[in-house]
This record gives C-alpha cells, structure tokens and sequence, in this order.
C-alpha cells in the first residue's frame, strides 16, 4: 500500500533526462503545432497550389510517416534514442525553412525531411520517457509528456497569428528555425545520451547494425503479444481518424457556425488533457489493465452515442468529446504497455511498427468515414464501434500473455 505521498512522488520530476524531455517535448510542441496548422494555408496564398496539391501534399507527409516508423524504429535500437530524437528535431528545422523559400521542389523537399523528422521525433521521445521513468511513475509522466504539443500549441499560435498577420510567413519561418535549432543544441548538449533504466539495466546491450535491425522487424512483430498490442494501437487509432475529420465536418453541417467547431475542438482538449492524467495515474496506482478497459469502454460508448444520435449538436459535445478523451487516454497508456511487454534492445523496432500502424489508422480511418456517411449520418460511428469490439478483444488477450513476464 503506497503512503500518502504516494501521488506527489508520482508527479514529482524524477531526474534530468525526464525534466529535460518533457521541455523539450513542449518547445517541440510550440514549434510544430503552427508550422503544420499554417502549411496548407501558406500553399495555397503564396504558392498559389489549388486543394488537390495541398491535400496531396498531407498525404505525402502521412506516407513519410510511414517511412519514418520502420526506420526510426531501427536507430533508436542502433544509433540510440537521443539521437533518434536529435535527428527528428533537425527535421523540424527544415519544417521552418519551407516557409524562407518559394520554390516549389524546395518546398516539396523540406516538406519531405520534416514529415521524417516528425516520425523519428516520436520514436525517439518515446523510447527515452519509457527507458527513463521509473515503471510506478510512468502513466503520470506520460500523460505530461502527451500535454508538450497540446501545451506548446496553445503557448505559440496565437503568437504565430500575430507575427504572421503584422510580418508574413518569411519572419514566421525565420521564428520557427531559430526555436528549432535552439531545441536541437540543447536537446545534444544536455540530453544524456544513456538514460538510466528503471530496473537498473544499462544500455549496454551489443547494438545490432542498422541493416540487422532493419530486417530484424520480423522476428518482433510475429510475436503474439506484439500482434496484440498493434491491434490496441491501430484499432482505436482508426476511430480517432475518422472522428477527427467526420466530427466538425457534421458540427458545422448541423450548427452552420465555425463557433460550434471551435467549442468543440476547445472542450475535447480540455477534457483530454484531464483524462490523460486520470488513466496515468490509474495505471500508476493499479495497473494497466482495468484504466486499458476503461478506456475502450468509453470509446464505444462515445461511437454508439453517435451511432444513433449524430444528427443531434448535442451528440458531439457529449460523445464525441468523450470519445477524443479515451482516444488520449489509450495514447497515455502505450507507453506503459510498451514497457511491460518488450525488452530494452528492441523497444524502438516495437515502437516503430506502432506508429507505423497509426500512421494507417490515421488514413484508413478517414477513408471510411468519408466511405460511409453518404450512406447514413450514423454508419461510420456504428463500424467503428464494432472494430473497438475486436480492439477490446485484443487488449485481454495481450494482457492474458503478458501474465506470465509480469509475474516474473
């Protein structure tokens, strides 16, 4: 039974490499969360790009996405998870200097190497929080971790809005590379490159080459208990697409107000930042299972109350707001699952093969809204109630053949 400081000590920063993530966790959020929301805008004023080049241009940084995971998952095995980072924030330079220059394959190009660097910056960040934090802290220190870019966002847009509406998108770009780089040298400078385990493990475990861990996603991702945990990633991933998308889309149909939207989008994050803390303090306290449950519970509550209420306002400040804050919550607790399910010298490749499987629910997901409410308002809502169904499945069978390491 933990005493009553148990709950402080949980919240308490634990050593440098964690204080020093979660900064650079929330200046990351600062810099990306503008750069990525002003893109299309900036396409279409200044490059003069019709809607089918910006949404191509989405799409391609989705795929590189893609690309990212796999290999992103083999350098935090082979190079390290600092510098796995390290190079994903380098990345997020380049995301800057898209808005110096207006040639389009320049553009194109640094589009291409930001959309990479976002991949390995979420692996890399990733793999440092679950090596660092000890196991009995790690949900809480998650849920803060996930709050960086919700935070940093929230800190930087409306400054972004100013500098861009009183200097354009030249000064604005020359902001986010100087935030960038000064994220980058402090990131090398400080970050230990060796991040101290929970269980007193070293990192010292022989690194594969990258061409050995490259192909050696194979073995890993056979494995019952990783199939298991892609499909807790990619089922619930699928929905939080679709919703994403589908859900202002329908509120500004029902409610003809951009207002109606933007409560919308203000309540769902309010309320996920709350419930990331809850479920990571839940599995702090009790462990990953039952806060796991929960949370899909909720899911399909929220996609079955749209199910058969979506032409209600109402319906999306109650379950869809409900169902944005499970979907934060499920993020919050990967980590933890990570950590109790793989071994220190193949997390990054199981990291990988996770992101990768968001990446596609981020795109499938979408495809199948989009796919089915022309059919009826409620249909998408409806199928992805029934995927989580499967997802819950999923968890329980993970959680059945993780029974065994974890008694050990």
């Amino acid at each position: 039974m933990k005493d009553s400081r148990g709950w402080a000590t949980s919240i308490r920063i634990q050593s440098q490499p964690i204080a020093l993530l979660l900064i650079v966790q929330l200046l990351s959020g600062v810099v990306l969360s503008p750069q990525r929301s002003f893109f299309p805008i900036y396409l279409e004023e200044q490059l003069r790009y019709a809607a089918v080049f910006i949404s191509a241009f989405v799409a391609m940084g989705q795929l590189l996405g893609m690309v990212a995971s796999v290999i992103g998952g083999a350098l935090c095995d082979v190079v390290g998870r600092k510098w796995t980072l390290v190079l994903g924030l380098i990345g997020f330079v380049f995301g800057g200097l898209m808005y110096v220059v207006r040639v389009p394959w320049l553009v194109a190009l640094f589009w291409a190497i930001s959309g990479l660097g976002l991949g390995f910056h979420t692996l890399g960040g990733q793999s440092v929080l679950i090596d660092a934090a000890r196991p009995e802290h790690l949900g809480v220190l998650s849920a803060f971790y996930h709050w960086g870019f919700t935070l940093g966002g929230a800190l930087s847009s409306p400054a972004a809005g100013v500098i861009l509406d009183q200097q354009g998108f030249g000064a604005f770009g020359l902001m986010l590379i100087t935030l960038s780089l000064a994220t980058v040298l402090g990131t090398a400078a400080l970050l230990p490159s060796n991040t101290p385990l929970p269980l007193g493990e070293g990192l010292g475990v022989r690194a594969p080459v990258l061409s050995q861990s490259l192909f050696g996603y194979g073995e890993i991702v056979r494995r019952p208990v990783v199939v298991m945990l892609g499909l807790v990633r990619f089922l619930p991933t699928c929905y939080y697409g679709m919703a994403s998308v589908l859900n202002p889309l329908l509120i500004n149909r029902i409610a003809g107000s951009k207002t109606a939207v933007a409560l919308y989008t203000a309540s769902s994050l309010i309320m996920a930042t709350l419930a990331q803390v809850l479920a990571g303090r839940a599995a702090d306290r009790w462990g990953r299972r039952w806060p796991t449950l929960v949370s899909f519970g909720a899911l399909i509550v929220s996609a079955l109350g749209l199910a058969v209420s979506a032409a209600h306002l109402w319906s999306f400040y109650t379950f869809g707001v409900l169902g944005i804050s499970a979907a934060w919550s499920l993020a919050t607790l990967l980590p933890c699952l990570v950590a109790d399910a793989t071994a220190v010298e193949e997390r990054g490749r199981v990291l990988g093969m996770l992101h990768l499987l968001w990446n596609v629910g981020m795109m499938v997901g979408p495809l199948i809204g989009g796919a089915l409410v022309g059919v009826a308002t409620g249909w998408p809502f409806f199928v992805a109630a029934v995927l989580n169904l499967g997802a819950v499945a999923a968890a329980l069978s993970f959680f059945r053949l993780l029974a065994p390491r974890l008694a050990k």
